[in-house]
């Protein structure tokens, strides 16, 4: 038996359909918010990652999936999406086409080759957005709120920690100074940190085996070295979430794992007591579009972990309608069916799918029939026997109260009539 690669799941049967319900409802509030769908390749050149994430990041030292094709090119698997769409941004002109600020939301798979475990899948998904051209920290701050509407409306109970990294400038000062700090305390860092501490010592504060930012109580804070510009951002930053009616946290030790992030830096973890709870995570790249070849281009964005998001939803959030079979008892009913499927699939769609149908056009017993529907723990049953292939007619049956009802096929109205059987009150309402 072929099995499906460790890390990588399939979905499907009732947990798809939940997973299908929360992508929309993502996708209605983004474009109520103005954000604009973004799609781009699962296959990028592996330039591009190490330019925007960074060489010294894990995900580009130890979890990307990279292989070289077939004509000797360096090809990733995109790793995480931000990159990817600043790659897009920039290619396509958009900075320039494009009024500013330019909002993007995207719903895609991404890959990483690291040890799976809850929570961390190889073929991950991620919901994100990514906003342009506006460096303002009212625009940071939408895009918190934002997060948090998602959040909110799935009923998650999480907490938002925000800190400031600064930017080139003052993040130098501040780089030299956790280097003399931990220095001083090497051999008591793992084999990990003891290299960032060489090429980029900001990293050990995001260090989960060592732990260095909890280890030691006076570990210095990057919000003491801010310059007067990122002090100034990080303060009009926290009026504008107050504004927004967003609660934070200041957690100084929040840095990201990305090398791209300048400035606003936060992370939201949802309150389940477990040690995978980072649910979303983001913050300003005002450097990255410049970097991958654009022209200076503010930046802001986050990501959100669709697999985590789904396990903090609770299952009865969403409840699938309820299920109609129908089901030919003879050869003669079986184009019958066809026909009738055609048309109450048709009413389906005009009452937004208050129903799911499913037509089985193999003849059988109708003591079988029914047995299939309980089976299938269907609410209705559409009957197309001998009799009533002679006569144009159905029956329906509702499974719970056992009431049936014939209808006569050739009256024009009788998919109405149908229905008004099956959801009485719904149609009084209509």
């Amino acid at each position: 038996m072929i099995s499906a690669i460790k890390g990588m799941n399939d979905l499907f049967g009732e947990k798809a359909f939940r997973w299908g319900k929360m992508e929309e409802d993502i996708k209605k509030m983004m474009v109520s918010a103005n954000f604009g769908e973004f799609r781009t390749p699962i296959l990028e050149e592996i330039s591009l990652f190490k330019r925007g994430v960074g060489e010294t990041t894990d995900v580009v030292k130890k979890e990307m999936y990279d292989f070289l094709d077939k004509k000797g090119r360096h090809i990733a698997m995109r790793p995480e999406g931000t990159a990817s769409v600043v790659r897009a941004f920039v290619e396509h002109g958009i900075g320039i086409n494009y009024p500013s600020p330019f909002k993007a939301f995207y719903i895609a798979p991404f890959f990483r080759y690291e040890r799976p475990q809850k929570g961390r899948l190889r073929q991950f998904h991620q919901f994100g957005v990514e906003i342009f051209g506006d460096e303002t920290p009212q625009m940071d701050a939408e895009m918190i709120f934002t997060a948090s509407r998602v959040l909110d409306h799935f009923g998650i109970d999480y907490e938002i920690h925000l800190n400031s990294i600064g930017c080139k400038k003052c993040r130098a000062a501040y780089r030299e100074k956790l280097i003399e700090y931990f220095s001083a305390r090497k051999n008591e860092l793992c084999e990990d940190c003891r290299t960032r501490l060489e090429v980029n010592p900001l990293r050990l504060l995001d260090c989960k085996a060592c732990d260095p930012k909890c280890r030691y109580a006076d570990v210095p804070k990057m919000t003491d070295y801010l310059c007067d510009d990122c002090r100034n951002h990080f303060e009009e930053l926290q009026k504008a979430l107050h504004a927004f009616g967003v609660k934070f946290v200041l957690d100084p030790f929040i840095v990201r794992g990305l090398d791209y992030y300048t400035k606003t830096a936060f992370e939201i973890v949802a309150k389940t007591g477990g040690s995978q709870n980072a649910v979303a995570g983001g913050g300003r790249y005002d450097n990255l579009v410049s970097d991958i070849g654009g022209n200076d281009t503010p930046a802001t964005g986050f990501a959100m972990g669709l697999e985590r998001l789904f396990d903090l939803i609770p299952e009865d959030f969403y409840h699938e309608e309820p299920l109609a079979v129908g089901y030919a008892l003879c050869d003669e009913a079986v184009l019958q069916l066809v026909e009738f499927n055609k048309k109450i699939s048709n009413k389906i769609m005009t009452l937004n799918n208050q129903i799911r149908f499913l037509a089985d056009y193999k003849p059988k017993k109708l003591k079988k029939a029914l047995q299939k529907a309980e089976k299938a723990n269907a609410a209705f049953v559409f009957i197309i026997g001998e009799d009533e292939a002679a006569n144009g007619t159905i029956l329906v049956k509702n499974m719970a109260t056992r009431e049936q009802k014939s209808f006569d096929r050739n009256d024009k109205k009788y998919i109405s009539g149908i229905f008004n059987f099956m959801f009485p009150k719904k149609q009084n309402k209509q």
